[in-house]
This record gives structure tokens, sequence and C-alpha cells, in this order.
């Protein structure tokens, strides 16, 4: 089952919260962590990681925070979990880290690359507009 980390849980909720904002707002991490119920330690390493993935921008001063460097409707699911877990995978062996015994005779590798793939294209479809 491909399920989201908190990382990437949080990070959805906070470029969802960031696409409600008028083109000259801007939010800083530790109001966005209190108005989404977020944790106040973890939300600035999201926001630096979509920062430097180029999903938000960062600006400082007064009216600094951070806001969407795209349109929302640009910036998918799939996009924001890679950034933020690297590629999801919906078995162990996908990834090398499980040495499998039956790796060269396994009849469902394939029938779970190609789930995986379904999922990821689901994923690439939806943007954070539509969350």
């Amino acid at each position: 089952m491909i399920r989201l980390s908190r990382k990437s849980d949080y990070g959805l909720v906070a470029l969802k919260a960031l696409s409600g904002l008028a083109p000259d707002d801007a939010l800083s991490a530790r109001e966005l962590s209190l108005q989404q119920g977020l944790p106040v330690d973890l939300t600035p390493k999201v926001l630096a990681r979509l920062a430097q993935a180029g999903l938000v921008e960062s600006s400082m001063g007064k009216a600094g925070g951070y806001k969407l460097a795209r349109e929302a409707r640009s910036i998918s699911i799939a996009e924001v979990v890679r950034v933020l877990d690297g590629e999801p995978s919906l078995a162990p062996c996908r990834e090398g880290i499980l040495e499998c015994g039956r790796i060269d005779t396994c009849d469902i590798k394939h029938p779970l690359e190609n789930l995986h793939r379904e999922v990821m294209d689901v994923l690439s479809r939806m943007s954070i507009a539509q969350l």
C-alpha cells in the first residue's frame, strides 16, 4: 500500500493553504503551522525542501514568508511526494531494500509495477488545486 509520509502529508496541507492566499500575500512557517495544525518544528524543514525544488518561494522581512512559486494547478501531488519522499513504492523489492529469493521467479513483480505506474499516473494528473 502506498502511504504518504508525514512530510508529504504536511507538504500537501501547506501547499493547499498557500494556494488560497492572495497573490501578494505570504505566510511564515510558524503562521502556517499554527493555522493548519502542523508541527512547528517540522513545517520549516518541509517548506525549505519545497522551496529548494522550486514549488514555493520564500521572502524575508516584515511581509515575508512563503507563497507558491507556480500556480496550484501546475503542481502535481506526485511531484510533491517525490520532492519530500523520493520515489514511492508498493513493494520493498522494487526499491532494492529487500532481498528476496523469489526475485527471478516472482509472478507478481510485473503486475505490482503496473499498479505502481497507474497510481503514479493518477497522482501526476491530480494537482494541488484539486485538493
